[in-house]
């Protein structure tokens, strides 16, 4: 995944924006649609660049800082799966300069580590979501089966002797697959690693022989028959994949996983200023440039309100909580 902007420029290029220089239909100071105080807003993005997040931050920020004539500059704080980031964040001044683009994944962190140093839930303000990955159910060829009731077979008639990787513990590729395995009472051997390449090397050289992963990802490898889609994760049907079928459609009703993607502040922002940057990111996600960008990185753009996002929060853990139960998945 490539930036949008060179790096060493990033900075420049952002800051530029916010002072209109590259904007010719840039609105005043006056009419700022934030209500900012005149100094740099820091975005945080808990993950490496090229992720996910950090794209996310990359294409938000310069319209952000073009709307409210403030600096926005992206800073990555990579680290034990998204704790350095955020808890920077959960320690900021809750004035609406500090933001962290993060993932759903940011609230299954005390179900897998066992010294987090915030609160997933209290310790920060929903602001915004941004959109969402479905993901797919993946089979190595060798493997010999082409639907998920025949996978279901296959691994009932093996127990113990089928494998599959994740990019990670506590991934949600590797929560997708226990949610699957809780369901269907399987028995199947995890192999993490660390990091999505290594994962999806071994998985088309057979030497895994399942994984999930995200649906713009997997889709190309089935077109050249290096891999074979079982269902999608998301319980809806998603129209940019019509012809694959949600895993709840194909023997499993109960099953929907979303990997989603949104916007935190430090808990205590006013209500006010979250609702500006709500209003802010939800008018962005209805232009053109915007979904379009998103779209073409497998992310459905997917507007909210804080509201709603924090009821969605706290569903997740929930959700989460019980697949990592059932998985014997244990805090270290």
């Amino acid at each position: 995944m490539q930036d949008f902007v060179p790096r060493p420029q990033r900075r420049t290029f952002i800051a530029a924006l916010a002072a209109g220089a590259l904007a010719p239909g840039r609105l005043p100071a006056a009419q700022d649609t934030l209500g900012l105080a005149d100094k740099t807003v820091q975005v945080i993005v808990p993950f490496t660049p090229g992720t996910t997040p950090d794209l996310c931050a990359r294409l938000f920020s310069p319209r952000l800082a073009e709307q409210s004539g403030r600096t926005f500059v992206v800073e990555n704080k990579p680290g034990a799966s998204g704790i350095i980031g955020l808890a920077a964040v959960a320690k900021a001044a809750p004035d609406g300069h500090t933001i962290a683009f993060s993932t759903n994944t940011a609230l299954t962190l005390p179900l897998v580590y066992s010294s987090v140093p915030f609160d997933v839930i209290d310790s920060f303000a929903p602001i915004a979501m941004l959109g969402s990955t479905n993901f797919a159910l993946c089979v190595h060829p060798s493997l010999g089966v082409s639907t998920l009731a025949q996978f279901i077979e296959y691994v009932k008639r093996h127990p113990g002797s089928v494998n599959y990787g994740s990019p990670g513990k506590g991934t949600f590729h590797h929560l997708c697959m226990e949610m699957l395995v809780a369901q269907l009472g399987l028995n199947m051997v995890h192999v993490p690693y660390k990091g999505s390449a290594g994962a999806t090397t071994d998985l088309l050289a057979g030497h895994i022989k399942a994984m999930f992963q995200p649906m713009h990802v997997a889709v190309p490898y089935q077109q050249e028959k290096r891999l074979v889609i079982l269902g999608a994760s998301r319980r809806e049907q998603d129209p940019t994949y019509a012809s694959i079928a949600p895993l709840a459609a194909a023997g499993l009703p109960n099953y929907d996983a979303d990997a989603w993607y949104a916007v935190w502040g430090p808990r205590g922002m006013k209500g006010e200023q979250v609702g500006r940057y709500n209003a802010a990111f939800n008018r962005l996600l209805e232009n053109q440039e915007v979904r379009a960008t998103l779209v073409k990185q497998g992310v459905t753009p997917r507007p909210m309100s804080p509201q709603a996002l924090g009821d969605l929060s706290k569903a997740e853990l929930a959700k989460w909580r019980e697949v990592t139960k059932a998985a014997n998945i244990l805090p270290e």
